[in-house]
């Protein structure tokens, strides 16, 4: 689809551009006078009459898309009727097949385009209160039993507020799927692995040992403790990076990956080093991430109460008293300079296992 074509009432305003690790494309369109965030999925692709191929391979095509949409419908459902438009959850506005494809409409968003290096300097209230937006915002979908499945930088929109100060807008869900059900089919679990947690690697490495009731929204947490990790400190926690590639594998063979930093508060350490724990059921929910960050007297920016109320109307209880996890080890790891901006062009996914099992890093 090119500038200025017409795709269900939606004006192309630029052409497309691939993202996604090439799974996706995203544009700008108008309609009724307003700009809104257009993604086209690349599959599956609906079977049309004319297509090519027999009529048993059309119905197969058919059953994957009733199954694609039926999931989409399934979690727009359950997370549009616990927020509004204008909170820190970019939910699905409009979700529709035209011709062979598949596209979703969002709201767009005016993002900063901030590194992870430049997050990591902000002062450290104003890093607290990204958190704290990403959390609010994740309880949204935790509540309805539904696990992100993909947490990393290029899915929070890092936003620059009324007041001066910078939140966070979390956005795609293509990849969740409900609590204790994750894809059946492996290779359907797209992701990043740099995020992915221990229980998530072995699931796609098809260890017996994990069964899908060990995908819970507890697997969102680990991740979301390497993400505030990456925002707190400019690098991943601190693991064995000559041994393993990714975090989430050093903790599956074993080792305890933990953050270590002297200028932030013991409790904020503490917790996150609890959210990276092996075992699922140790980690803290997303309201207790929530609590202790909002208890943390570290100089409060002025905020936009609005957004964070737009969000739900949600009470998030919970009581967490962290403990700090002894270290292991204190090489560490720069990132890569990144914006958020624009969706990730270099997503992972389907990998069945792919370098899973291996410990050594390969050259």
């Amino acid at each position: 689809m090119l500038k200025g074509e017409n795709i269900n009432g939606y004006v192309v305003l630029q052409d497309f551009t691939t993202a996604g690790g090439g799974l996706s494309k995203w544009t700008f369109a108008q309609k009724s006078g307003r700009v809104y965030f257009l993604k086209e999925f690349l599959s599956p692709k609906y079977p049309t009459p004319d297509a090519p191929g027999s009529e048993k391979s059309k119905q197969r095509k058919l059953k994957e898309c009733q199954k694609f949409e039926a999931h989409h419908h399934s979690v727009m459902k359950q997370i549009n009727e616990k927020c509004g438009i204008g909170g820190n959850l970019i939910f699905t506005l409009d979700f529709f097949r035209h011709k062979t494809k598949y596209y979703k409409v969002t709201e767009k968003i005016d993002v900063a385009s901030l590194t992870i290096t430049e997050i990591a300097a902000l002062p450290l209230s104003n890093r607290i209160l990204i958190l704290k937006t990403i959390a609010h915002s994740l309880n949204v979908l935790h509540n309805a039993q539904i696990v992100h499945g993909d947490l990393k930088p290029d899915n929070v929109l890092i936003k620059r507020s009324k007041t001066g100060n910078y939140t966070a807008k979390l956005i795609d869900f293509d990849n969740s799927y409900f609590s204790e059900h994750p894809p059946e089919i492996t290779e359907d679990v797209v992701g990043d692995m740099a995020f992915y947690s221990p229980e998530l690697a072995l699931y796609i490495k098809e260890d017996s040992s994990v069964k899908p009731s060990h995908l819970t929204i507890k697997s969102d947490i680990f991740a979301l403790g390497l993400l505030y990790t990456l925002y707190l400190t400019g690098r991943f926690p601190i693991f064995d990076q000559e041994k393993y590639t990714y975090a989430g594998i050093a903790v599956m063979n074993g080792e305890t990956i933990s953050l270590e930093d002297d200028t932030l508060p013991d409790s904020l350490v503490g917790l996150i080093n609890q959210m990276l724990a092996r075992d699922f059921k140790k980690r803290p929910n997303v309201g207790e991430v929530f609590q202790v960050l909002k208890t943390m007297d570290v100089g409060k920016p002025a905020t936009e109460a609005s957004d964070a109320k737009k969000t739900t109307g949600l009470s998030l209880k919970g009581n967490l008293i962290a403990k700090k996890d002894p270290t292991v080890a204190k090489r560490t790891k720069r990132v890569a300079k990144k914006t958020t901006d624009t969706p990730s062009k270099t997503s992972s996914g389907g990998l069945r296992g792919k370098g899973l099992g291996i410990s050594k890093k390969k050259e």
